[in-house]
This record gives structure tokens, C-alpha cells and sequence, in this order.
């Protein structure tokens, strides 16, 4: 009888370390703690000594929380742009989920022929991948990502970390390549993105963005503003309420003590609200 209770509890154990380690258990964490594989074992074999099947399952339960936990905060390192992130996060866990990047393979196969393609303006080696947290218009911090150039890679990560730890609001953060390199659906979605190998529009020069030097911030509230032949002419269509730069409405970019002005001022950056023959109230970049 001891014999056949002895075998169901090594079954038990043999399933739930195999079940714990296919789910990505089986690393030890940057302190160096044990794995949750090898605390599995350790808490199995004790268990099993002293046969206390209610301290079994009470320590394979909270096993299973942890690896749930280390999963969660896995998963928002890889897991698409916009996703809310749900639990509380320490200042720790927020450092980890700033970070740049050689641009990882998968990522490359979303750029490859639509933000990025054979040039000898820029090499890809040339551009980083950031990941990063923002605070989105629901007040919920979400995952964002953009591409920008390797010179100004820190400093950017810098300024959204300080925009996120202010709770300054942006809608999305996703890469220009979910739009098809579309400036204008990026535009129209409000999309805040950085690097796109393009032309300035209506011209054949190419665009800071082209060299991930120039980031659009919520850019249905900052629109485009241009003057063809004397008539203006305000990009995406129906943010044109958001072209008066006098009236007071939120996301509004601009030197009336707003934080995202200020901190890319602070930085270097050029802010197309100052240009002279055309506005372009949601463009920041480095000039060379």
C-alpha cells in the first residue's frame, strides 16, 4: 500500500516539474535563485518524505502562482504593442521593460520591404528596437515599441520614461510596418512612431524619420499644416479643430508648460510647431 502512495506521488511530482518546465521554468532567474523546476523537485522529494499530501498540493500551488507571475512579466517583453499591462509594477520591473536593441529577427521580418528596405542611407545596424511603457488615454499603462536611431536610442527611452512616471497620455506606440509603412494611417490612428525609410511628403528629400532621428507624438491632436498656393491645407483630415493652436483642448503639444515639449527641448530636439512656411505640431527630430 505504501509502495503504490509512494509511485502516485512521484507521478504527480514527474507531471508537475514537466508541465513547469515546458511553460519556461527551467532558467534561473537573474539573482540566481533555484529554477521553478528545481524548486519543484526539492519541494516534491520533501513533501514526499514526510507524506503530507496537504503540504503537496499547498506547495505545488504556490509554485504554480510564481511561474504564473514570471510568465506574466516574460510575456510583456514579447507580447504585442498597445497590451495593457495588468498588475502593479516595483520600479524594478519598470526599468526591466525600458530597453533597447539590435532590431531582433522578428521584428526585422515586419520591417523588411515596408519600414526598411535596401538603402545606403541607412543600415539597420544603424537603428535600435525599443521596448517601452506609456500611459494610455484609459490611464492604464500599456507596452509600446518603436524603432529610432542608435545615436538617440537612451535618450528617447529616457524622455518616455519620465513622460510615463508623469502619466502623460499617448494613445498608441506600434511600429510604423502594422500600417503597411503608411504615414497617413499611422496619422489618422493617432499613432505615435518614429523610424520610416520615406520621403517628406510632396518632396523627394528624405524625412528625418528615414533615418530614425524624428518621432510624431499623437498626431491627430498635433496635426500637419501646410499652405499650397496659399490655402491651407491640414493633415489627417478631421483633426482639423486641433490646427488652432489657441484653443485649449487636451494632448495639445506646445510650449504652455506641456512636459513632452519640454523634455525633448531639453534634449536637443527640433519641434516642427516652430517652423516658419509649415506647422508640424507633432514632429520632433535632431538635426545633423
Amino acid at each position: 500500500m505504501k509502495q503504490r502512495k509512494w509511485n502516485s506521488m512521484k507521478m504527480v511530482i514527474s507531471i508537475a516539474g514537466m508541465a513547469i518546465c515546458l511553460l519556461g521554468g527551467c532558467v534561473k532567474d537573474k539573482s540566481g535563485k533555484n529554477s521553478l523546476v528545481e524548486q519543484e523537485q526539492a519541494a516534491g522529494a520533501e513533501q514526499a518524505e514526510s507524506g503530507d499530501t496537504e503540504s503537496e498540493n499547498k506547495g505545488l500551488e504556490e509554485l504554480e502562482a510564481r511561474r504564473t507571475e514570471v510568465q506574466e512579466q516574460q510575456d510583456y517583453r514579447t507580447c504585442m504593442s498597445g497590451t495593457v499591462v495588468e498588475q502593479e509594477l516595483t520600479q524594478e520591473e519598470i526599468s526591466a521593460l525600458f530597453y533597447a536593441q539590435e532590431i531582433p529577427e522578428e521584428v526585422f521580418t515586419r520591417m523588411d520591404g515596408v519600414s526598411y528596405v535596401e538603402n545606403e542611407d541607412i543600415a539597420l545596424e544603424d537603428l535600435r528596437y525599443l521596448r517601452l511603457l506609456y500611459v494610455g488615454f484609459d490611464e492604464k499603462t500599456h507596452v509600446g515599441e518603436l524603432v529610432v536611431h542608435v545615436s538617440i536610442a537612451d535618450t528617447i527611452l529616457e524622455i518616455f520614461r519620465t513622460l510615463y512616471e508623469n502619466g502623460y497620455q499617448i494613445e498608441k506606440m506600434r511600429l510604423i510596418d502594422d500600417y503597411d509603412g503608411d504615414d497617413h494611417a499611422s496619422l489618422l490612428d493617432n499613432n505615435t512612431s518614429a523610424f520610416n525609410y520615406r520621403v517628406v511628403e510632396g518632396s523627394k528629400k528624405l524625412s528625418r524619420h528615414a533615418y530614425g532621428l524624428a518621432i510624431d507624438i499623437n498626431p491627430f491632436y498635433n496635426p500637419y499644416v501646410t499652405y499650397p498656393d496659399g490655402v491651407e491645407h491640414i493633415s489627417p483630415e478631421g483633426s482639423e479643430p486641433y490646427a488652432d493652436r489657441e484653443a485649449d483642448f487636451p494632448h495639445k503639444i506646445g510650449k504652455d508648460g506641456d512636459l513632452c515639449w519640454q523634455l525633448f527641448s531639453e534634449h536637443g530636439f527640433t519641434w516642427g510647431g516652430d517652423w516658419k512656411s509649415l506647422k508640424d505640431y507633432q514632429h520632433f527630430q535632431i538635426s545633423e
